[in-house]
């Protein structure tokens, strides 16, 4: 018991530790192209911006209504 005790209280102590890190430590990914879709009304104007590739968004669409265009977001941390 003495060894769980000595084992799990350090690693428990570091998980909260990690977890409580500032926001501004955690980089958050912003993918370069968006998703649009404009087909059926219950998806209109749904926006997915999770695509590294124009290829990757391009396979991703449903009909020809959806839209692929480059993220604004990754174009504003490039500048």
């Amino acid at each position: 018991m003495k060894i769980l005790t000595a084992i799990g209280l350090p690693m428990v102590a570091a998980a909260i530790l990690f977890s409580l890190a500032p926001a501004s430590a955690q980089t958050a990914r912003t993918y370069r192209w968006c998703l649009m879709h404009g087909g059926p009304r219950d998806m209109a104007g749904m926006v997915l911006c999770r695509f590294e590739t124009l290829a990757q968004c391009m396979a991703s669409r449903n009909s020809f209504a959806d839209t692929c265009y480059i993220n604004p977001e990754y174009t504003a941390r490039r500048n």
